[in-house]
């Protein structure tokens, strides 16, 4: 991800090869998360919108996006391992139960829990590697667990239980 415009040097927003643990401080925290989770949202909306029971349609972007989250969200543990202060407490308090509501959101999507169905339906199943069909098995179990398959009055109070 290029460096949002509202926190140029935020090093949680460059691209990297390697995270660059050196250069993060308690103080970005809290806008690069945010800026973080704000442009995960709008990928997860567009694959929403146009997502397709097709591993490149599917997997790889989905991928893309929990991959830079964890990613980013490893940068801030491990700074809190090693740098551990009230400021950076804070801030990861302050900003987790955004974190928390996205990975909600993303793990009850019902477009992605349906291609994923789509795709362990469809005629390709029977042709899909092993560790391929386990991906797809592992991300519906994956949705159940976190509440796709509720009526919405028991998801709005599993999110609750969640968030917590």
């Amino acid at each position: 991800m290029a460096a949002a415009a509202a926190a140029p040097l935020n090093p949680l927003l460059i691209d990297f090869d390697f995270p660059p643990y050196d250069s993060v401080t308690a103080d970005h925290v809290r806008p690069g998360v945010r800026a973080l989770l704000q442009h995960l949202e709008g990928e997860l909306d567009e694959l929403e919108k146009t997502v397709e029971p097709k591993w490149e349609k599917l997997v790889e972007p989905l991928e893309k996006i929990l991959d830079r989250l964890t990613v980013v969200w490893g940068i801030v543990n491990h700074l809190k391992s090693v740098q551990d202060s009230p400021e950076l407490r804070s801030a990861i308090e302050e900003v987790q139960p955004e974190k928390v509501k996205f990975e909600l959101r993303l793990g009850q999507s019902k477009p992605l829990y349906n291609a994923f169905k789509a795709i362990r339906g469809s005629s390709d199943w029977p042709q899909l590697s092993e560790a391929r069909k386990r991906i797809v098995e592992i991300q519906l179990k994956e949705a159940v667990l976190s509440g796709v398959s509720l009526d919405d009055d028991k998801r709005e109070q599993f999110n609750q239980i969640q968030q917590v």
